[in-house]
């Protein structure tokens, strides 16, 4: 390293700390993010195999009439033609984002984006 001046070397030193003090706080909010990942996993799973196994004889019943309420919090119903399988893409594509995330930092000399 060339030589640097006091004031460089503390307006660097200061620059890092400040970045190391946000690793320190981001790094419970991660930990939490990772937990809330596995669980909507676990939603995703039991979603996957309504999706797979119930969802078209469901479907089915209700467009011959099965009396039943379709109505929600403010979300789309389950039962909407699209909701269950926008969720599910949506899980794939966010799983590909984690994945390629973690590979930049295991792998750095990755080209991954």
């Amino acid at each position: 390293m060339s030589k640097i001046s006091t004031e460089q070397a503390q307006a660097r030193i200061a620059e890092v700390q400040s970045l190391y003090r946000e690793w320190l706080a981001l790094q419970p909010k991660l930990t939490e993010a990772q937990q809330d990942w596995r669980r909507s996993m676990e939603v995703m799973q039991a979603i996957r195999a309504f999706y797979d196994k119930e969802y078209l004889p469901l479907y089915e019943a209700l467009e011959e009439g099965l009396p039943v309420s379709l109505k929600t919090e403010g979300e789309y119903s389950v039962m909407s033609e699209d909701a269950l399988y926008d969720a599910i893409g949506d899980q794939y594509h966010l799983a590909w984002g984690w994945m390629r995330m973690a590979v930049k930092v295991l792998d750095p000399e990755s080209e991954t984006e």
